[in-house]
């Protein structure tokens, strides 16, 4: 049988339709059946098995991750940021300050006047995104949340900054960066200026939360798999809400969502500090408690406790109120006598800078002052040897001039920087002028049009140990003070969260400020805490009514040393005195003698220095007094 084909594919047609058991038998009929098979066999049978083979054996290429929400978000907000908080370890001391970043495809790049590679955290907040929402503590696509609320979205990110070797990098960097940073193409070539990279740690390379539920880390290949997308969550600000029947209470203090007739309904779920939102995994059918209502109600005519935010008397009385709307401005703080009527209430108003030109701690107590969030940054319990940065709202006072410079936050006992300092209280707060609503010009921009990393544009790093707050008197202190400032935030006046948690302050150490050209200003934090506010110089500024007298305590422990050894010191000079009168030689070495432990003593302890020699040599966890002698 001779069989005659025109092309390959006659050739596999025709041995496809045959049966396997009498390929041989028409090769041995027809010779040339054999060149007709391994046609076949070349061009059909062997892809065809190698296709099986591949489709039937596990996979040992390497995937990439989807696009995941988390990663999204993180995309989204290192794109929309201009500026990050930078955190590192130099000589084992841990310091942080505020950079202008730039991204490219998820890539991040900075521009640093030094040739150095090094471990460092960069810490975001949504807070930052928008600067219309900077006065008032505002947060979130609506402006309903507070910078410290979960879902304001707040990311870190670890790994390791280099400067770029490669010409196409170092280019491509370039151009992202003069591109997002005009200003950034103008400064002098012989500062010495490279543009870097940000390389990610492949494995917990990222921490975010942007939602209830706490926060968590995830991998660099789900940020870099994924696209830039925010995922807004709606914040549910406001006393008019209609009540929605398939929602529920979301409890900001324990992160519940919480179904019971004392808090059923936006009225009565809003007036106990919580969320009426339908975002919760459960839904309530539940009847409004009539006596929770009525009470809710009496309240709100006595001052709008709950529904415009009413203030508190210094006495603790009920205060007026200082009515935001739903999602309204910067609330006042009521001053009253503790009379039991409406107190005063004293707005805040929004003033420019002052002319801080020869006053360095004027200024830096205002920057301090005036910053509704920082970046509280510690030795990473977690990843050894690496900083790590976390999002916190902070008030110093309940306006500048009730301020003592040393500011408080909040920590809950689960929130990871909490953990930290446990184990090690070393710690920064960063702040910068480019967060101000008080620098923000009529054209939007911030820190008045200057790029964030410019010298004129403020930026303060305050370094020393964490410190929980001692005594009813300076909880209260703070309780107030957030009420005043933060009133989209109400547990942070309340108590904080049923988990478990404590207000801190810091025992100030060091202070690293970059107000002008020119380097790094010299402030110690004794000339810092010591500044008294000059009313010449500051028209505008309220008097709102709280005093920092007790705000750090060991300072003014310092301080009260001293008033008791002056008295003590006093009353021997007196006798040495007396004794000079009896005279002769003897009282006159007895006088030199003590007049000389007198000018001794009268020193007392004071502030360290921001020059404290070995300051923080010392082993993780090891106690260390924040007194220097002088």
């Amino acid at each position: 049988m001779t069989v005659l084909y025109n092309t390959k594919f006659e050739h596999i047609a025709y041995f496809i339709h045959l049966p396997l058991s009498t390929i041989p038998a028409i090769a041995t009929q027809d010779p040339s059946m054999v060149s007709h098979y391994h046609v076949f066999l070349q061009h059909a049978f062997v892809p065809l098995l190698l296709l099986l083979i591949l489709a039937v054996s596990p996979s040992t290429t390497t995937t990439h991750a989807a696009s995941t929400e988390n990663g999204e978000e993180a995309r989204w907000l290192v794109q929309a940021s201009k500026w990050a908080t930078v955190a590192w370890i130099e000589g084992g001391n841990l310091k942080s300050l505020v950079m202008s970043i730039a991204e490219s495809n998820g890539r991040i790049f900075l521009y640093i006047n030094e040739d150095i590679t090094f471990k460092a955290s960069l810490t975001l907040s949504e807070a930052q995104v928008d600067p219309s929402q900077f006065f008032g503590a505002k947060c979130g696509p609506d402006g309903a949340l507070d910078p410290q609320d979960p879902r304001c979205a707040k990311l870190t990110i670890a790994g390791v900054i280099s400067p770029i070797e490669d010409d196409d990098s170092k280019q491509l960097a370039l151009d992202t960066l003069f591109e997002a940073h005009p200003q950034m193409a103008t400064w002098p070539e012989d500062h010495g200026f490279l543009p870097c990279e940000m390389k990610i740690n492949s494995e917990n390379g990222l921490w975010m939360i942007a939602n209830f539920g706490g926060g968590g880390y995830m991998d660099a290949s789900a940020y870099h798999d994924s696209d830039p997308l925010q995922h807004a969550v709606k914040g549910f600000g406001g006393g008019g809400r209609a009540l929605e029947k398939s929602g529920a209470c979301y409890n900001p203090g324990s992160h519940e969502c919480e179904c019971v007739a004392e808090k059923c309904g936006a009225t009565l779920c809003q007036a106990t500090g919580g969320m009426w939102t339908e975002e919760c995994s459960t839904t309530c059918e539940c009847e409004p408690s009539a006596s929770a209502l009525a009470s809710v109600g009496s309240k709100n005519a006595d001052g709008g406790e709950h529904g415009e935010h009413g203030g508190h008397g210094e006495h603790g009385q009920h205060g007026g109120g200082h009515e935001h709307g739903d999602h309204g401005g910067h609330g006042g703080h009521g001053s009253g006598e503790g009379s039991g009527g409406a107190q005063e209430v004293i707005e805040l108003p929004l003033l420019p800078r002052p002319d801080f030109t020869d006053d360095a701690a004027g200024h830096a107590r205002w920057i301090v002052a005036k910053s509704l969030w920082t970046t509280v940054s510690t030795l990473s319990s977690t990843n050894e040897g690496e900083p790590f940065g976390n999002i916190r709202s902070v008030v110093d006072g309940a306006c500048f001039l009730s301020s003592s410079g040393l500011p408080y936050f909040y920590l809950p006992a689960p929130d990871p920087t909490a953990i930290d300092i446990t184990a090690d209280k070393r710690i920064t707060l960063s702040f910068t002028e480019a967060a101000l609503a008080e620098r923000v010009g009529d054209d939007g921009n911030p820190c008045g049009g200057k790029d964030a990393e410019d010298p004129t544009c403020g930026k303060l790093t305050l370094i020393g140990n964490a410190k929980p707050l001692e005594g009813d008197a300076q909880v209260e202190l703070a309780k107030q003070a957030f009420k005043a400032q933060h009133p989209r935030a109400s547990w942070l006046s309340e108590g904080g969260a049923h988990t478990g948690g404590k207000y801190y302050t810091l025992d100030l150490k060091e202070i690293m400020f970059l107000q002008n050209y020119g380097g790094f200003t010299d402030i110690s934090p004794k000339e810092y805490l010591e500044w008294n506010a000059d009313l010449s110089k500051l028209p505008g500024e309220v008097q709102c009514g709280m005093v920092h007298a007790n705000l750090h305590a060991d300072y003014e422990e310092h301080q009260s040393g001293f008033t008791s050894t002056s008295f003590a010191s006093s009353s021997v000079i007196v006798i040495v005195l007396f004794a000079s009168f009896i005279g002769s030689f003897v009282g006159g070495l007895a006088s030199e003698r003590v007049s000389r432990s007198w000018r001794t003593k009268r020193s007392g302890y004071t502030v360290a220095s921001s020059v404290v020699e070995n300051s923080f040599e010392l082993e993780k966890g090891e106690e260390k007094s924040s007194k220097t002698w002088v």
